[in-house]
Order: C-alpha cells, then structure tokens, then sequence
C-alpha cells in the first residue's frame, strides 16, 4: 500500500515545531508568473476498469511502464537529462485503481521521514525506516514560478538567507529543453529541507500525471538504511564565469570523499 506515512511539515506545522513559517502543499500549486493549473486534467483517462493495469493500457504502453509491482522505478536512466520517454502516471480520468502499479508519485509519501537540526547546514531530513533502491520518498512541490519571478526572488535573498528555487531543465529527444522552476519558499512540503550531498541517496525524476506539468519526485538511488540523512544533487557543477559582484557561492558541508567545496549554482538567473 502506497501513502501510509504523512509528510511532517503538514503532521507538526501547526504545533510550531519549526522555525520557520510555510503554508503547506502536498503539490506544486502556480506562483507568481505561472499561468496554467497544476490540478487541471488534461491527460486522457485509461477505461481499463481494473484495479491493476494490465501493460496493454494505453497510459502504460505509450511509452513503456515506469514502475515494477513494488512500486520501485524502472526508467533509471531516463532522469532529468533525457525525457525521450517520460514518466507518465494513471490520472484521475482513469477507470483503475488507486492501488493500480502506475500510480506511485500521486499517491503521496510511503516511508516514514523526520526532520532533524544538523551540525552545521542547518535543518535536515532523514528516513527512521529502510528504504530500498529506486522507491519513491517524496516529492518537492512549492510554488510553480515563472522566470521573471525566480530572478526577482532570487536576486532580493539576503546573503544568510537559504536558496529554496529549483531549476529542472529537461532534455526531449528533438534537443528542446523544458524549464520547470519551483520554490517551496512561502508554500512547500517537505522537500524543502533536503540538504545537498555531492554523494547524493537520492535523484530527481519528472513525472506526469494530470497533464504535461511535471512533478518533481525524489527516488532512492541506492538501498537506504533507517536513521540516515536524504540528501539529493542540487545541480550540476558550474559551467561558465561567475557574474562578479551579483553573487556569493556557498560553501559546501556535505562532508562526502568527493566533495566539490561549494553549492551547485544555476547561473542563469544572473545574467
């Protein structure tokens, strides 16, 4: 069974357990700049009419399925960089199931998570159960922003304050790429305090459900042991010259073998 664990912000949000304040979002929701709704059901609707879809159903045979009977991913290598066959759930259209094996990421967090204060990067999450290879964690939903929007957000930080715009750029197989920017700032889940690691546990994966607006799931890139901290890659390392003056690099805790010193930074919001 999927989506037997709450996400903590929204279980602990009301008590103020948190220092900090965020009107909590299970899913993206539009921001500032952003014109299309998230919730809107575009996608067409299976009839399969059973509980489980068989690999003839047309939302899993468009483009291979996504997920073995656990639930765990089987398009590894179709991540972030190559969305030549995208991730496609069963919507709300669909005549299965909720306990249908294409329906993973809608059907919210499996594992238990919590919220803890590290060392010296400030708040974290970690897993208090086992999480095996390729399961689904969470999401990370905020706000849907357009450009104008995350540079003015960007740009307005304070050099103390945290950095929570995540820019995912897709690479379709005709060599167009498709710029999803979410900051879960002001409305979020718990995605919002994953820390960086240049030896990550987990990775990001777009996936569709009610329409061609993608979801950014977390998945686990290898077996996860109860009591460790989730950590994810927040981007590439920097290509290119940094605007002087514009900005500040952070500096880099995760503490791994390989670490590169300094966050990962997208430096196109800058120019």
């Amino acid at each position: 069974m999927f989506g037997d664990a709450t996400d903590p912000l929204k279980r602990d949000l009301h008590h103020s357990k948190y220092d900090f304040y965020l009107v909590f979002t299970a899913t993206n929701v539009a921001g500032s700049g952003y014109s299309s709704n998230p919730d809107e059901i575009t996608n067409t609707g299976c009839t399969c009419g059973v509980p489980l879809c068989p690999p003839e159903c047309p939302c899993i045979s468009q483009f291979g399925p996504n997920y073995d009977e656990r639930g765990s991913l089987l398009k590894v290598e179709h991540g972030i960089k190559n969305s030549s066959k995208p991730i496609v759930e069963c919507n709300g259209m669909c005549h299965c199931g909720e306990t249908c094996s294409n329906r993973v990421v809608q059907n919210g967090i499996h594992f238990n998570l919590e919220i803890f204060m590290t060392e010296d990067r400030g708040r974290g999450l970690k897993t208090t159960s086992a999480i095996p290879k390729h399961r689904f964690v969470c999401e990370y939903a905020g706000e849907l922003l357009g450009r104008a929007e995350a540079e003015r957000r960007l740009k307005s930080l304070k050099e103390d304050e945290a950095n929570y715009i995540l820019i995912v750029k897709e690479h379709t197989s005709d060599g167009d790429v498709v710029e999803t920017i979410i900051d879960p700032t002001y409305r979020g889940n718990i995605g919002r305090c994953i820390n960086h690691s240049c030896e990550p546990n987990l990775f990001l994966v777009p996936v569709r459900v009610h329409n061609d607006i993608p979801r950014i799931a977390l998945f686990a890139k290898r077996d996860i042991a109860a009591g460790e901290e989730l950590t994810y890659s927040y981007g590439e390392e920097m290509e290119g010259v940094l605007p002087l003056g514009k900005v500040k690099r952070k500096p880099c805790f995760c503490g791994t073998s390989s670490c590169q010193k300094y966050l990962p930074l997208e430096l196109s919001l800058f120019t």
